[in-house]
C-alpha cells in the first residue's frame, strides 16, 4: 500500500481531523468536527482509527522563548 504524505493531506484536508486505518495509511473519514468524523468511521466499520489533525496549508507556528542569563 502506498503511504500518504502530510503535504498531500494538507492540500485536500487542510484544517480538518483526518481518520486513517493506520499511521500514513488509507483515509477513512475527514471532518472539521471530530465527533462527526468518528461517526463516519464507525459507519464504515472502523472502531479505533488513527486520528491526525491536519493544519491548513501555510499555517505558521509562533513560539515565545524567554532566556535568562544569570550567574
Amino acid at each position: 500500500m502506498k503511504s500518504v504524505s502530510f503535504k498531500s493531506l494538507q492540500k485536500k484536508y487542510g484544517g480538518m481531523y483526518v481518520l486513517m486505518d493506520k499511521p500514513k495509511g488509507k483515509v477513512i473519514a475527514a471532518s472539521k468536527n471530530l465527533g462527526e468524523a468518528f461517526k463516519k468511521a464507525e459507519n464504515k466499520g472502523y472502531k479505533l482509527p488513527f486520528v491526525q489533525f491536519v493544519e491548513p496549508f501555510g499555517m505558521i507556528a509562533i513560539y515565545e522563548v524567554k532566556v535568562s542569563l544569570r550567574k
